[in-house]
């Protein structure tokens, strides 16, 4: 089965939409692989990072939005009009016959498998699969009585989605205008009121977020999706005194540095990290 994985960028990002396709790659095969954008990442981009595709069975596609559609959203220091991209995912429809799309923001690395969840997830009554967020959650947040699910990583099930959405971004764009007084963060806030209560909550796993790095004193687990949250990113001078969370900043900043020959050169899964039982 080939599953499609959606992204959205602007050039300034492609460092990181960079590292996140080389991980994709270094663990998985037989993707459809689209890139949302405004029209500032040339074709020349994508035609030179096909081979790399091809050789991993898979396809790498840019998706132009003209970017006059995002003027309709608000945008701050941290929240840039391409954020809002995610939201013309309606547009990818025709793509694919294959009902289970996955979509990751840019400041993730992926650290194994993560079709695994539609595997085992039960969309009969749900669009959508996704993590809550644990630094909303801590803080709080305007929807209080619901769980706050984390966007940067979103599951679909396409069949659901089409059945309950006539126009996916012109529903977003009436709640903008009806919520912009009162929205915090952004588009994230638009899809937790959006979806409400129609979503399943997703093991920790695929959505490892920064505050999952800082808060647990081992790592118990084996976390698939590492999201890099907050406004400093890993290929920023930055270090952080948790040993977790600095072995995150050195997995993004190896996937920077390795080659995409190198990659598809290597076999599957050859690049994983496995810290059980590292301490802090």
């Amino acid at each position: 089965m080939k599953y499609s994985v959606i992204m959205a960028s602007d050039a300034n990002y492609l460092p990181y939409v960079e590292i996140t396709l080389k991980s994709l790659l270094m663990h998985h095969e037989n993707l459809s692989v689209f890139i949302l954008h405004t029209g500032d990442i040339s074709e020349s981009w994508q035609n030179d990072l096909q081979p790399y595709f091809a050789k991993r069975y898979s396809t790498l596609q840019l998706v132009h939005i003209d970017k006059s559609e995002l003027d309709y959203f608000s945008t701050n220091n941290y929240i840039t009009s391409a954020t809002y991209l995610r939201f013309y995912i309606d547009r990818l429809l025709h793509y694919s016959d294959i009902p289970y799309w996955i979509y990751l923001d840019c400041d993730i690395v992926i650290n194994g498998n993560i079709t695994l969840p539609f595997e085992y997830l039960d969309f009969s009554r749900h669009t959508i699969a996704a993590v809550l967020d644990p630094y909303v959650t801590c803080i709080g947040h305007p929807y209080k009585d619901k769980d706050y699910f984390n966007a940067g990583v979103l599951y679909f099930n396409m069949d659901k989605y089409q059945l309950g959405i006539s126009s996916f971004s012109k529903e977003l764009i009436a709640l903008h205008t009806q919520l912009k007084e009162s929205l915090i963060y952004g588009d994230q806030d638009l899809l937790n009121y959006y979806f409400k209560d129609q979503w399943i909550p997703l093991d920790k796993r695929y959505n490892f977020q920064l505050d999952h790095m800082i808060s647990i004193n081992n790592l118990d687990i084996s976390p698939v999706i590492f999201h890099f949250t907050g406004p400093h990113k890993p290929l920023d001078n930055i270090f952080s005194e948790n040993a977790c969370v600095n072995a995150v900043i050195s997995l993004f900043r190896l996937y920077a540095s390795i080659s995409w020959q190198d990659i598809c050169s290597l076999p599957l899964g050859t690049i994983r990290a496995n810290w059980i039982n590292q301490e802090r």
